[in-house]
């Protein structure tokens, strides 16, 4: 079932797996890609600011020792008009475009004009003008001619990014002062120029190497992933075709576990132990179906046998017609006690067998139905003891009071019929902080070790003979409810103490049987205001009238 207003997805995990693996992937792939490409952009840019300016510094340094050398030669003239070709021509300016130009942007000295070339096409021929030359008469282009006309500080490198047709330069500029200040010489300024064509290239190249190899890479991805995650889930899929082969009649088969310490082998596991409870679920309620019917058949048998005994003559007398009613009687009420534990297990296997819920003083309970029991006890010479302290203060429980006292009259009644005449059966009330503890004892010969772990099971008795040991006392006109003799009197005590939130014991006694209520009290400072309120008048107690059961 999918929720509300959702579409059920019908692409397999495998699939979903593989595309959400690559498309994570993709995305990590292309963010590096990005990344990695504004990275080196960047770092080419820096590369460039660098050879630009340090190949400016290195020329007006060059022009300046060449200067000073001329000086020292007495070569006066020369450094006025030669110093700056002699530098560019003995110079390795490589790939750099270099102009030196003078005050008043005439080009005295330059290795070649900056200009775009393709891919593949030399580069123009150097230019090297005899005297200065009006930049007018010189093919620059315009922003060349404009950027020379700027005028660097002294000590400066002016950089900046000149654009001609499409095509992108690094420019750095550098003054060089005269050597003095009455010299003839006159101011230069350096121009490098470096043409990002081996940076696009390397971008491009890069970009290329991206685009093959992203796709390549995701293809390998979906591919690897798929077989991956097929090989994982293929446990899955014999999980499923096991599970498909089990039914009511095959809960014995198991799944597969592969590995136990992975997802599909814990997985597995879980729904193997899940497949053992339902067996044994499966197996108890067959039994229990079992078991019931044939603790109804004998009834039911008898009755009709009964009946048919009845017909078949066409006249009886009054006593054999009254005999013979007795009888059905006797196991009408046998069967309808059968019933109604039949029906109470139900309802505490529902996890519904509460109709009501009130505050219940367990010594009174106690007290109720050890009454109840009294006349079947005197019956049989057995001697009941219940201890009780008038003094101690109330002990409390919520619940259920009629179903209780059931609880008690089946423990009551099991120690009634495995109590040899003589004996004595006590029941005591030993409260702790959050408990009230009933403890019911007798003097009988216990139960054997082999049926203790199976005591509070369903159908399970202790003989044969206890099948027909069924007492039933007087009161008046009323009539005491004990067990039905079919074995449900344990298993339904403990599911009532289950549905009240707590459990029944089997204490290891050398003597008899002795059997421990645990159920929850109520909390202190509510018993403390129904001990006020009882102390005042009201009624805090109940007292259970076992007419009305």
């Amino acid at each position: 079932m999918t929720p509300e207003g959702s579409t059920p997805v019908r692409v397999s995990i495998r699939l979903r797996l593989t595309l959400w693996n690559t498309s994570v992937l993709a995305l990590l792939l292309i963010a590096f890609a990005i990344s990695g490409l504004i990275t080196l952009r960047r770092v080419l840019e820096e590369r460039g600011d660098a050879t630009v300016r340090e190949s400016a510094r290195a020329i007006a340094g060059a022009v300046i020792a060449e200067r000073r050398a001329a000086h020292a030669r007495g070569d006066t003239a020369r450094v006025a008009r030669f110093a700056a070709r002699d530098v560019l021509r003995e110079l390795r300016i490589g790939d750099l475009d270099v102009i030196i130009v003078d005050d008043a942007a005439r080009v005295v000295a330059a290795n070649r004009v900056p200009t775009r070339r393709r891919a593949g096409e030399r580069a123009p021929a150097r230019v090297a003008p005899v005297a200065p030359v009006d930049p007018d008469t010189l093919s620059l282009p315009q922003p060349v001619r404009e950027w020379l006309r700027l005028a660097p500080g002294s000590g400066d490198v002016l950089l900046r990014t000149l654009t001609m047709d499409d095509q992108t330069f690094r420019a750095a500029l550098v003054r060089v002062n005269p050597g003095t200040a009455n010299s003839a010489e006159p101011a230069l300024i350096v121009g490098v120029l470096r043409s990002d064509e081996e940076d696009v290239a390397v971008l491009s190249r890069v970009r290329t190497t991206l685009l093959f190899t992203i796709p390549f890479a995701l293809v390998l991805t979906v591919l690897a992933g798929y077989a991956l995650a097929r090989r994982s889930l293929a446990p899955m899929d014999e999980m499923a075709a096991s599970a498909a082969r089990i039914s009511a009649a095959t809960l014995n088969e198991r799944l597969p576990v592969v590995n136990p310490h992975d997802e599909l082998g814990r997985l597995a596991m879980v729904v193997n132990d899940l497949l053992r409870r339902v067996d044994d679920a499966f197996r108890t309620q067959k039994q229990f179906v079992a078991d019931a019917s044939h603790e109804l058949r004998t009834p039911i048998a008898i009755v009709r046998g009964e009946a048919d005994v009845t017909l078949q003559r066409a006249t009886r007398d009054e006593s054999e017609y009254r005999e013979a009613l007795a009888v059905i009687s006797d196991e009408s009420v046998r069967l309808t006690r059968i019933v109604d534990d039949l029906f109470l297990l139900a309802r505490a296997d529902a996890a519904s067998p509460l109709d009501r819920h009130e505050q219940i003083d367990v010594a009174e309970l106690i007290a109720a139905s050890m009454r109840s029991v009294r006349t079947i006890a005197d019956d049989r010479q057995l001697t009941l003891r219940s201890p009780r302290d008038e003094g101690a203060a109330a002990v409390l429980v919520e619940g259920d009071p009629l179903l209780l006292r059931r609880l008690l009259l089946n423990l009551l009644d099991n120690a009634l019929k495995h109590t040899p005449a003589g004996g004595q059966i006590a029941v005591a009330l030993e409260p702790s902080a959050t408990h009230a503890i009933i403890v019911v004892r007798d003097s009988g010969p216990g139960i054997p070790l082999v049926l203790r772990p199976r005591i509070f099971d369903r159908f399970v008795r202790q003989s044969i003979e206890d099948q027909d040991a069924r007492h039933v006392a007087v009161s008046g006109t009323s009539r005491v409810p004990t067990a039905s003799g079919a074995g449900l009197g344990l298993a339904i005590a403990q599911a009532i103490a289950h549905a009240h939130g707590g459990h029944i014991l089997l204490d290891d006694t050398a003597v008899g049987a002795a059997f421990r209520v645990m159920l929850p009290r109520v909390a202190s400072h509510r018993a403390h205001h129904d001990s006020t309120t009882s102390s005042s008048g009201a009624a805090s107690t109940i007292v259970v009238d076992s007419s009305k059961l």
